[in-house]
């Protein structure tokens, strides 16, 4: 089993209990305790679980799940209004902007107002409303995602690639310092991080929920993007650049 597997193997325990020893992972995993010790060391130095002497306990912020699209829609509306209106007010003439699945990015899409640009997304509902309103649209293709409605993938990955965007905007659904953005899949976390990496700047629309919450997988590091929020977060958090929305 890759180290990548086991590990998501422990925090998938984690998630059903609130602690579990060294020895018991050794045996569930079928794999020694020191494999299993550098394993929970690794994942405490990412910050998603917390190393306890002679095991492992779940971060009481740390989330395994995700909520489908249409239960997160209705989460934080306000907030997610304000963070999209001056996400879209960022938009100039001739931006070539990649925009992420997602309900924070659903916000925005809403609020679109710049006509002279050129919006590619990998989410399906996303460039229908673009295309809808008169917007040029472009989407990423991939294997659909039944829970986001992301496109994700290889395909996915090798489109973002041939793009240099001017300007993204992204959703996460974790911000830590210890573990940057997060996400809770691979598949999703791989294309986020390809995009953030194509983009000449990059914001990731969140809430201030999200601070101090972890998901399985980071896809960038803090000082990758610029956060816009609701709120002013935790004074720790004021060292990278965040613009809270009016």
């Amino acid at each position: 089993m890759l180290a990548a597997q086991r590990q998501n193997k422990i925090l998938q325990i984690l998630s059903q209990r609130h602690s579990v020893s060294v020895i018991d992972l050794a045996q569930m995993l079928d794999a020694s305790e020191a494999t299993i010790r550098r394993d929970i060391t690794a994942l405490d130095k990412k910050g998603i679980l917390v190393k306890i002497f002679g095991g492992a306990m779940s971060c009481e912020n740390y989330l395994t799940t995700e909520d489908k699209v249409e239960t997160r829609q209705s989460i934080n509306i306000k907030q997610k209004q304000s963070i999209s209106i001056t996400a879209a007010n960022l938009i100039k003439p001739n931006d070539v902007v990649y925009i992420d699945a997602g309900t924070s990015t659903d916000f925005l899409v809403k609020h679109i107002h710049e006509k002279n640009a050129v919006y590619i997304t990998n989410d399906v509902s996303h460039a229908t409303q673009l295309i809808s309103r008169g917007f040029k649209s472009i989407i990423i293709g991939g294997n659909m995602k039944s829970v986001t409605y992301a496109t994700v993938g290889a395909m996915a990955i090798a489109n973002l690639k041939r793009y240099n965007f001017t300007i993204g905007f992204l959703g996460t659904n974790g911000i830590s310092l210890k573990a940057g953005f997060t996400t809770p899949t691979t598949e999703e976390a791989l294309v986020k991080e390809t995009a953030i990496n194509h983009c000449q700047k990059a914001y990731i629309l969140a809430d201030s929920s999200k601070f101090g919450k972890i998901t399985p997988v980071t896809f960038a590091p803090l000082s990758a993007a610029t956060i816009i929020t609701d709120k002013k977060p935790d004074a720790s958090y004021m060292k990278y650049n965040i613009i809270v929305a009016e």
